[in-house]
């Protein structure tokens, strides 16, 4: 049981390196020139990768009828973020077990927010958790909240709904627990 104040040690210091890390290179609005109708995916060992409609286009388009925020429920339309992973190369199902189970996600949005979800929880062999990645709202593109967005619907606060996502990242919570 030591190991899981460890790993929730770990996930707040990379949530705050990130947050960090990247403030500098963040665009301020979604508008600005620097932001674009694409996001990032970085994974270890590779080089980032540019993640846009048309990547999107092949995977399966999911619904879910959600509100949040005291707004009223919405259909949200788009991929799971799982599926997005899994065509990525992300070790996944089956291959989800031993060093792979301390991996975690990161997810940023264009104003510095970011949240992150541990690989497992993302995975349906292990979780009920889907986490959508829309980019339509009501069958209308996002508009200032997009390109793209986070859809946790099943979440009792919508904290990790984020707008406006640029960034999406594998991180290795072992690598940075050993090094502190």
């Amino acid at each position: 049981m030591r190991l899981l104040p460890l790993l929730l040690a770990a996930l707040f210091m990379a949530a705050s390196a990130a947050s960090s890390a990247h403030e500098s290179t963040r665009p301020e609005t979604p508008g600005s020139p620097t932001s674009s109708s694409r996001l990032e995916l970085i994974l270890p060992a590779k080089a980032p990768a540019q993640i846009d409609a048309s990547m999107l286009s092949g995977l399966e388009r999911r619904r879910v009828t959600a509100a949040g925020h005291d707004q009223p429920s919405s259909v949200w339309e788009g991929v799971a973020l799982v599926d997005v992973l899994r065509q990525a190369g992300v070790p996944l199902d089956k291959q989800l077990r031993g060093r792979e189970l301390a991996k975690a996600v990161r997810v940023t949005a264009v104003d510095g927010y970011l949240v992150v979800f541990s690989l497992a929880e993302l995975d349906a062999a292990f979780s009920g958790t889907v986490v959508l990645l829309v980019d339509t709202q009501d069958g209308h593109a996002l508009g200032a909240d997009g390109p793209f967005r986070l859809i946790v619907s099943n979440d009792k606060r919508p904290a990790r709904w984020v707008r406006n996502v640029v960034r999406i990242e594998l991180i290795d919570i072992a690598t940075l627990a050993s090094a502190h």
